[in-house]
């Protein structure tokens, strides 16, 4: 019983803290908010950089805690400037608080291995505040390999893993390089995309596709101890498929603009 009061009085002194201190809905917020998870994944990125180029507005950004309990980085323009509230209270092994402090602006600084969002003049003794930090060094994976098979039954194909490019010339015939490689600067340019793209997270995606004949996309990653594999058709227009068909394509321009690739044979066919 005693533990039972003691679990009630610390729930009512969070909420209290709550409502004295304004902070936000404990909730996160899959569509609006900017998550987070340890800098390995984030999704909904796109609104924080709309928020910075704004001059009014709210944004949420939030991470989580090793044992999964959220932080919240709520953002607001006002006068020219930008409060933000650092909120713990849904941090049940931390001390439940809300600071505030007053920022002069965010910034965002992207090189090819690292993407930071810092807010900069705060008040107090934070003077810089690192609200957001992804990063996306190949260098630092153990292992980063990938297949990707694409097209028409799936003919073309580029595969790090075996060091095989195979393009389908649409006639029936293929052309093959072996012992394709990439530069380190486009293993560092894929993988970023990837990353940016929320390789890692769970994808819904759809094989089903009624036109005959109609493009697939198979793709492979081997990242240090895991292997991922997403499949869909061009008849998917989910965001998840509009995201990752972005990413392919951004490898593909890669692979085409390779002079072992301009090389090949030109396509002799086409499918009906």
């Amino acid at each position: 019983m005693r533990k039972l009061w003691i679990h009630v009085a610390a729930l009512l002194f969070i909420l209290l803290l709550t409502l004295i201190s304004g902070c936000t809905d404990p909730q996160v917020d899959e569509e609006n908010d900017v998550i987070s998870n340890h800098g390995m994944t984030v999704t909904n990125l796109d609104r924080l950089d709309a928020f910075l180029k704004e001059s009014k507005g709210t944004q949420r950004v939030v991470h989580y805690t090793t044992e999964g309990d959220p932080l919240f980085y709520v953002l607001k323009h006002k006068d020219n400037q930008i409060e933000m509230q650092y909120d713990t209270t849904q941090d049940k092994f931390g001390t439940p608080k809300v600071y505030k402090y007053t920022c002069d602006k965010l910034n965002k600084v992207e090189t090819d291995t690292l993407l930071e969002y810092t807010l900069t003049g705060c008040s107090g003794n934070r003077k810089e505040i690192q609200v957001l930090q992804v990063s996306f060094d190949v260098e630092k994976q153990n292992t980063f390999e990938f297949v990707l098979k694409y097209g028409v039954g799936l003919r073309n194909e580029i595969n790090t893993l075996d060091q095989v490019l195979v393009k389908d010339l649409q006639n029936g015939e293929t052309a093959v390089v072996s012992d394709f490689q990439f530069k380190p600067e486009e293993r560092q340019k894929i993988y970023k995309t990837m990353v940016l793209a929320n390789y890692l997270e769970k994808k819904q995606l759809s094989t089903s596709c009624n036109r005959k004949p109609h493009e697939k996309y198979d793709l492979t990653v081997y990242i240090n101890n895991r292997d991922l594999h997403y499949e869909w058709s061009e008849c998917d227009k989910t965001e998840d498929a509009q995201q990752m068909k972005a990413l392919i394509n951004k490898i593909i321009d890669i692979v085409k603009a390779k002079d072992v690739y301009k090389q090949l044979p030109a396509v002799k066919g086409y499918y009906e």
